[in-house]
């Protein structure tokens, strides 16, 4: 099992995304995406604050654990059970002095949901006009929502689609960094899929850099290619015609830039070990 898996394996456990790890450890999403996918090795600080962050030690992220290759393989997590309140802040005071802990999170508009921490498990309370398509009658015995992540929403949705058990909704956005879809249980409970849909951005099939409008390349009629970035394939066709070694070479001149965006220290021959590794994967050099 590879540094990667350890902590993939790791991050699951303790209920946290991709995008939750890189916070707590201040890096960006898609340093812990690199991580994971053996693109690159966390720097010596951040595995000590790893482990101190899953209570291991850090021969459990840097060495073979058989018992963590146990773990649980369904690709839904459970996130949180979140409580249906109709007073939503007579709810919250409520649930700190009850439960002895403060708020430990509030969403961005303050009054949709806050989340209690209790025994490493979240109970979380939902303002019920936030709800959209739940039963709000004061006499509904339906009052709560189970909150689920993946790390790949579209393939999840797809998946449940096809199992015709419920309502499901489209995929919506709650804000640019939160996408999730809604399915209803027989009794109209509604159950919450939220997670990856972000997190697999689309990367270059030439030099393996994340895409966005910003950097897409061009085809020769000046419409947008989605496999290349601009600077492999500006108008059409390739920039050059150089070989998978020469753009390895090429990227290696970004090095310490990417060091200190990952979080990572890595060295040239170490970075062309993993370019080596991981490039024949892309479109461009795929035999």
């Amino acid at each position: 099992m590879t540094i990667g898996e350890q902590i993939q394996n790791l991050r699951v456990l303790n209920g946290l995304t991709q995008e939750a790890l890189a916070e707590k450890l201040e890096v960006s999403r898609q340093s812990v995406s690199k991580w994971e996918l053996g693109q690159a090795v966390p720097d010596v600080d951040k595995i000590i604050r790893m482990s101190e962050l899953f209570n291991v030690s850090t021969d459990a992220i840097l060495l073979r654990n058989t018992e963590d290759e146990q773990a649980n393989k369904n690709p839904l997590h459970l996130g949180s059970i979140y409580l249906i309140v109709k007073d939503f802040e007579k709810s919250v005071e409520f649930y700190e002095k009850f439960l002895g802990v403060k708020v430990g999170d509030r969403c961005r508009s303050g009054n949709k949901f806050v989340k209690f921490y209790i025994d490493n498990t979240c109970i979380a309370l939902m303002n019920e006009s936030n709800i959209i398509g739940h039963c709000t009658s004061l006499d509904s015995p339906y009052k709560f929502v189970q909150n689920y992540w993946v790390e790949d929403l579209n393939m999840e949705h797809e998946r449940v689609k096809t199992l015709s058990i419920g309502k499901v909704t489209e995929i919506r956005e709650a804000y640019p960094t939160y996408h999730y879809f809604n399915l209803t249980d027989p009794d109209n409970n509604i159950i919450e899929i939220t997670g990856g849909y972000h997190m697999n951005e689309n990367i270059c099939q030439s030099c393996g850099m994340p895409l966005s409008d910003e950097v897409y390349g061009k085809n020769a009629d000046g419409s947008r290619n989605t496999d290349y970035c601009k600077y492999c394939f500006p108008n059409g066709e390739f920039s050059s015609e150089e070989t998978m070694e020469e753009k390895i070479e090429s990227n290696l001149q970004f090095l310490d830039k990417q060091n200190k965006e990952d979080g990572t220290n890595l060295t040239p021959d170490e970075a062309r070990a993993k370019m080596m590794e991981y490039f024949p994967t892309l479109k461009r050099w795929r035999k």
